[in-house]
């Protein structure tokens, strides 16, 4: 089919490309081994960007609709999440400090008295565990602007920056880069990264982790980990001349067993240009600490998403870890996109056709979820059947984990899940 599905790699080689690549670098030791775990690991915190500015989804249209919704979104995010760990929250001015504060309070309003999830009684929402960072942002997505943070044989934290060019919009300097105009003529439009692109840097910072330097041009939710050292990644998004021009999977996966721990890669082929980013692979395939390959799968024969997953589905029936063992292989089946539009704009106050609800770029995807040892966060998108039944899905792969399902319209209007919207910070 034109691509190589995975790779394990030579470690005679890496251990060559390590050598020269500690000899150039001088943020981190020549004999640290980096490993990245797994999302369901214990989190120190959660980052988050209370972005959506007018800058970036200005005030008409669809975007400019949504842009109220999507904050408040992020606040409802927030508060789930901080009755398990704390959350820091990015805001791009005082101004915006207080806003967000509003949207909390209504959303605490909301959850006046005892929650249950799946027969359990969540714990309350912890409000003084969120805490306000005041730095310049544009955008929400900070799995894809923010560090990816690692760890070594000592526990010591690393923060990856990976060079966020806006999706492969902004030129890297790299020989051979060049932009996409195909993703101009399918309508999607180049956005206003400049304060995003030191967002990486400043988590960091804030951190106090050691700053791991890297060529490669990767976001967040670009690549998914096992934290044993299998990863999955798409070819449309790192392989692409928008981001990392001239270098091949080899180059790549030395890359990501230097700066992840990774020792096998599963390539998904991708979509490249089909939306903003190239096919992000946390969209469509992710991994559950106990040997799951979970994936999305479409089968709206008119989605644009229909037959991407029906390829990934037949990739992912029999691939092994890094270590042999055959990952069990867990369909995430998307809702009725129909009754969707219906839940959505009824529940917002739209009339039914309004041009608020954009089809073409609402992600209703169940695999959009956040995980930690404790909680999983996940959507719900107005389709009863739907929505139980990936519930139900994740509850039997995650049984330990208290399950939340949250209406993100707002967030899923601008094309991205509460995965998109979140960052883990490892112990």
């Amino acid at each position: 089919m034109g691509f190589t599905l995975f790779k394990t790699f030579s470690m005679k080689k890496l251990s060559i490309v390590t050598v020269i690549i500690c000899l150039i670098s001088a943020t981190m030791a020549c004999n640290t081994t980096l490993v990245m775990p797994e999302e369901g690991n214990p989190h120190k915190r959660t980052w988050m960007a209370y972005g959506a500015t007018t800058r970036t989804w200005g005030t008409s249209g669809s975007f400019g609709a949504n842009r109220l919704i999507a904050r408040k979104d992020l606040m409802r995010i927030a508060a789930n999440i901080a009755r398990f760990e704390p959350v820091s929250m990015i805001v791009d001015n005082e101004d915006d400090e207080d806003e967000a504060r509003g949207f909390l309070d209504d959303v605490l309003r909301e959850h006046v008295g005892s929650v249950y999830s799946g027969g359990k009684q969540l714990p309350a929402v912890q409000s003084n565990n969120i805490k306000f960072l005041v730095h310049p942002v544009d955008d929400l997505w900070i799995r894809d602007t923010g560090a990816v943070f690692v760890t070594d044989e000592r526990k010591s934290l690393y923060g990856i920056d990976f060079n966020f060019n806006g999706w492969g919009q902004e030129n890297t300097g790299a020989q051979g880069w060049k932009k996409d105009r195909k993703k101009a003529r399918n309508g999607i439009e180049d956005q206003i990264v400049s304060n995003d692109r030191r967002i990486a840097g400043f988590t960091i910072a804030q951190a106090n982790a050691t700053k791991v330097s890297t060529w490669l041009v990767l976001e967040g939710g670009g690549i998914e980990v096992d934290g044993k050292g299998t990863a999955v990644c798409t070819e449309s998004c790192i392989l692409n001349t928008n981001r990392n021009p001239g270098k091949s999977k080899a180059d790549v996966e030395a890359e990501l067993h230097r700066t992840l721990g990774v020792k096998k890669v599963v390539w998904l082929p991708g979509a490249k240009a089909k939306d903003i980013t190239d096919g992000h692979v946390d969209f469509y395939a992710r991994f559950s600490k106990n040997g799951h390959i979970i994936y999305t799968l479409d089968n709206d024969k008119y989605s644009p998403d229909y037959e991407t997953t029906a390829i990934n589905k037949n990739i992912l029936q029999n691939i092994t870890d890094v270590h042999g063992n055959k990952l069990t292989p867990v369909a995430l089946k998307t809702p009725d996109s129909s009754v969707v539009r219906a839940a959505v704009t009824k529940r917002n106050g739209w009339y039914r056709h309004s041009s608020k609800f954009d089809e073409d770029t609402f992600a209703a995807s169940y695999i959009g979820y956040y995980v930690s040892d404790k909680f999983l966060l996940m959507a719900q998108y107005g389709d009863p059947v739907a929505d139980l039944a990936a519930f139900n899905i994740l509850q039997n792969i995650f049984p330990e984990k208290m399950i939340m399902q949250i209406s993100t319209d707002g967030i899923s209007s601008g094309g991205g899940t509460i995965h998109c919207s979140t960052q883990q910070q490892i112990i």
